[in-house]
């Protein structure tokens, strides 16, 4: 018995997973608002916008997965994050086919 889920019936209260899962939702949402705001006043491309989002429900969803908790996280961000970047999968297959990745600031120079 390594998972929440696998312990027996009764020993956790259902409505105390489904809290769990319903703060992550929240958290999730509010990280999501947090980078559109910051693509809204230019701070950030709705590109890398939505690579936060992406690897931060990522990260959420495999702490739920470890303790057991089934989750519908990756669902909820991935709307978040194709609201936010319409063509995410066009630029996450270009983001994997162009090697390396890096970020640059608009503060520094690109060197070869």
């Amino acid at each position: 018995m390594n998972h929440l889920k696998d312990l027996p019936p009764g020993t956790i209260w259902p409505h105390l997973l489904e809290a769990i899962e319903r703060d992550i939702i929240a958290e999730i949402q509010s990280y999501a608002e947090s980078r559109r705001n910051d693509v809204n006043r230019g701070a950030e491309t709705p590109e890398l916008a939505a690579v936060f989002i992406d690897k931060y429900a990522a990260g959420l969803s495999k702490a739920l997965q470890i303790a057991g908790i089934d989750s519908r996280i990756r669902a909820v961000a991935d709307k978040f994050v194709r609201e936010i970047d319409p063509e995410f999968d066009q630029h996450m297959h270009a983001r994997w086919s162009g090697r390396p990745s890096a970020l640059i600031s608009n503060n520094e120079e690109r060197h070869p």
